[in-house]
């Protein structure tokens, strides 16, 4: 077993080299969480409502039949993917651009946040098939009870951000928004990435996917955010991050932020208030901090993994607040592949 501190002071290193993040696959998942290649069934920004004056958009407008996500998706939408990617018995890392490892976007955001949000716990586990490291965040009993001990506000607030996307895109890039319709997360439009980061011990590929909001009328990606009021005070310290890290591990350039007040009203949009490269140079917090950090957990799993003999060697990552350390362990971790994932690339079954 080992084990690393999170102090920003331990990782305040010059930005470690990080190629800008290449798209390799676009795909939208339906209703059925059946997934489709291609952006065809993506949304699109509904631009006429920036800067308008007068706004007063309702986000807790039909959390009556808010359709939330079953939690317990793992990496099957990715996996069917991937399988796109390759003729059945294909080799799975030529698929992959030769890649190191595969996870979501949102992994790598929760980890590279680590040293400037340190009271935030966090796990996951590590399996490695044919050469490539697989990640997969799995939920901590703190946030378990997190989640149970959620009030009806904090289920509504959660909502709001949804909503404020059904009012700001479209299905069809010269429609309107059809903002009576049930809030769905259930359809999503993803993007997938490739990359590279250099280590303590090397540099790494990554392949990685994660939820896009939008694409504007060039077709470049957008995000779209809301804030109470206005981007200062406590939005510096750690929001501001997670916007940064979310955008910028996708390449997108473009946040659409709506300013709300503290019933659910938004009365304000605006585009890129804040440019994303410029986010780093304002916050309470440094860039080249949470990727040294992020460079140093990745690493570390892979030197943990690439000597063992099993056909699929495994490892589970743990952050503790408590103690202020990452502590990586050798152990069997629940098998996240899928059947069909299997069948198509020929793995071994899996261990009993």
């Amino acid at each position: 077993m080992e084990q690393i501190g999170v102090s920003p002071k331990s990782y305040d290193a010059q930005f470690p080299s990080f190629a800008c993040p290449t798209p390799i696959g676009e795909y939208t998942i339906n209703e059925e969480r059946k997934i489709e290649i291609g952006r065809a069934k993506a949304r699109y920004l509904y631009s006429r409502l920036i800067d308008e004056k007068g706004l007063r958009l309702d986000l807790s407008d039909g959390f009556a039949t808010f359709q939330p996500k079953d939690s317990d998706q793992k990496l099957n939408a990715l996996l069917a993917w991937i399988c796109t990617q390759s003729p059945s018995g294909g080799r799975l890392k030529q698929c992959l651009h030769e890649t190191d490892f595969v996870c979501w976007r949102g992994l790598l955001t929760k980890i590279s946040a680590t040293p400037f949000s340190q009271n935030d716990d966090w796990s996951f586990i590590a399996r490695k098939a044919k050469g490539v490291i697989f990640l997969l965040e799995q939920e901590t009993e703190a946030q378990a009870l997190r989640k149970a001990k959620m009030s009806p506000r904090d289920h509504l607030m959660t909502y709001w951000g949804f909503k404020f996307e059904q009012y700001t895109s479209t299905r069809d890039i010269d429609g309107v928004p059809s903002t009576s319709e049930p809030v769905t997360q259930n359809e999503e439009f993803g993007v997938v990435v490739k990359t590279k980061l250099s280590t303590p011990n090397g540099p790494i590929r990554l392949v990685y996917s994660g939820e896009v909001d939008c694409i504007d009328e060039n077709g470049d990606l957008v995000e779209l955010k809301t804030q109470r009021q206005a981007l200062e005070g406590g939005f510096w310290r750690q929001k501001s991050m997670k916007w940064w890290l979310q955008s910028f591990l996708l390449g997108i350039k473009q946040i659409v932020v709506g300013f709300r007040d503290d019933e659910g009203y938004v009365h304000r949009i605006q585009v890129s208030p804040v440019v994303v490269n410029d986010l780093p140079r304002k916050g309470q917090w440094q860039g080249n901090i949470c990727f040294n950090f992020l460079a140093t957990v990745l690493g570390k799993v892979k030197t943990l993994l690439e000597n063992e003999n099993s056909s699929e060697p495994s490892c589970t990552i743990t952050y503790d607040p408590t103690k202020r350390s990452v502590t990586f362990e050798k152990n069997l971790v629940e098998d996240f592949f899928n059947t069909d994932f299997r069948h198509h690339f020929s793995l071994e079954p899996p261990p009993p």
